[in-house]
């Protein structure tokens, strides 16, 4: 069975990366562009992980991330927050927004599938 990545990133460059890392790692990666759409593909489809950037257009990871946790069907589907904000204070907003963890921008490539895989456990 292969492992459904939800990726929600509108930077097209860093959404490029993070596929062509994960899907090269054996993972199935679904592109959406900001957190209303987010919501809406993770209701037609359940992921096994989320990786949530924060700062997006039409609605922020934030909130998608708050809007996911609040839904019994997906409150326990691991959102890992991606962010260039690597401020002690963004990564205590994203916990408290629900995300498990956080991950900095730029994308560390060689890291990427291994820490998918960790919270995937």
């Amino acid at each position: 069975m292969t492992t459904h990545v939800l990726l929600v990133e509108d930077n097209d460059v860093n959404a490029y990366l993070a596929r062509y890392v994960l899907e090269d790692a054996g993972f199935e990666v679904e592109w959406v562009t900001d957190g209303e759409q987010a919501l809406a593909a993770a209701a037609a489809r359940r992921p096994d992980i989320i990786l949530m950037d924060l700062r997006m257009p039409v609605m922020d990871g934030y909130e998608a991330t708050r809007r996911l946790k609040a839904d019994p069907a997906l409150r326990d589907v691991p959102v890992l927050a991606m962010s260039a904000q690597a401020l002690p204070e963004e990564k205590a907003r994203a916990l408290a927004a629900g995300c498990s963890a956080h991950l900095g921008k730029p994308i560390d490539v060689a890291r990427l599938a291994e820490q998918v895989r960790a919270w995937l456990k």
